[in-house]
């Protein structure tokens, strides 16, 4: 699967309040075994309105991106 330059940076991936890992999408993904898709589906906002106390992938923000 290609993963577009919008994914290559770095995630923290929740279990409702429970921090669970974080990196990239494919070290993600190594590490707890969930697929690409689903880890993009957990990061989006529809996702974390319906599921609250479900995964949820969240975008780690560098300085750079901020400004």
């Amino acid at each position: 699967m290609v993963v577009d330059d919008k994914w290559n940076h770095d995630w923290a991936l929740y279990a409702g309040d429970r921090f669970v890992t974080m990196g990239t999408l494919y070290e993600i993904s190594e590490h707890t075994g969930i697929s690409l898709d689903s880890l993009k589906i957990y990061s989006r906002k529809y996702h974390k309105t319906h599921f609250p106390n479900g995964k949820a992938l969240v975008r780690i923000e560098d300085e750079e991106d901020l400004v």
